[in-house]
């Protein structure tokens, strides 16, 4: 069979593009994300003992939190891990945190706080304790510490993000939205009131948010040290009305058009 110009260009350049697929570099696997705290673990010399480690000495542990430290955190380890939340707190800043299940002898806690959408509020208000999360981001945290008066392996996890789960491990669906047509929220005593309007909208807007009237929640505190009431105006059915809830009452969608 005598090839035609034409076929013989189309027969080089694939030839061409064959040898340039096989010279391609091939794309380095990245680092296995840390999944459960044994991955941390792992990263410790098997002469250093970790499966001692409640008995360390305070020079071994110096040694294993800086391996920890090199390995895991100074590299921003990629961290994809399960846990049932424990709580919800406010230190300084709203902290996600739970006890991981072991049998080490010593307490394995797991803290977020640091996020990777700046708007993280109205999402961490639908999380309530004992919800089955999957928190991924980077390790930011590794290191062996008597923390609350226990013996500790505290772990971290920053530029988090997370979704809920249904006890079988597919992703659980959204609650339904409750709609508010809200008018305006203060927040105070006496005659200094803050206006909260845009950020109780924030969280009502958040299907299945559950929030506070306090300082962390509605970041603002016109009255330090006194007790502080949130007033909610919303209309329902072309009617002004007036939510209320006093220092650390809980608020919702919910209960507002209760």
């Amino acid at each position: 069979m005598k090839l035609t110009p034409v076929l013989l260009l189309f027969a080089l350049a694939a030839v061409c593009l064959l040898n340039a697929a096989d010279d391609a570099p091939t794309q380095p696997k990245g680092p296995k994300p840390l999944r459960r705290y044994q991955d941390f673990l792992a990263v410790i010399p098997k002469d250093l003992e970790p499966e001692n480690a409640r008995n360390w000495t305070e020079a071994q542990k110096e040694v294993a939190n800086g391996l920890l430290k090199k390995k895991l955190v100074d590299t921003q380890r990629p961290a994809k891990m399960r846990f049932k939340v424990r709580g919800v707190d406010f230190w300084e800043r709203f902290v996600v945190w739970s006890y991981l299940p072991n049998d080490e002898g010593y307490y394995v806690r797991v803290f977020t706080s640091q996020w990777k959408d700046e708007n993280m509020l109205p999402k961490l208000a639908t999380l309530r304790e004992g919800d089955l999360i999957e928190m991924s981001g980077v390790c930011d945290l590794a290191k062996y510490e008597n923390l609350w008066n226990t013996k500790s392996l505290t772990l971290g996890i920053g530029d988090a993000s997370f979704i809920k789960l249904l006890p079988n491990g597919k992703p659980a669906p959204r609650p339904k939205r409750i709609p508010v047509k809200l008018i305006s929220a203060v927040y105070g005593s006496g005659t200094a009131f803050t206006d909260v309007t845009d950020r109780v909208k924030a969280l009502l807007d958040e299907p299945g948010a559950i929030f506070y009237a306090n300082p962390n929640w509605l970041g603002a505190d016109p009255t330090p040290g006194w007790n502080k009431a949130l007033i909610i105006v919303h209309e329902s059915d072309d009617k002004h009305r007036i939510f209320t809830a006093g220092e650390n009452g809980e608020v919702s969608a919910a209960l507002i058009v209760k």
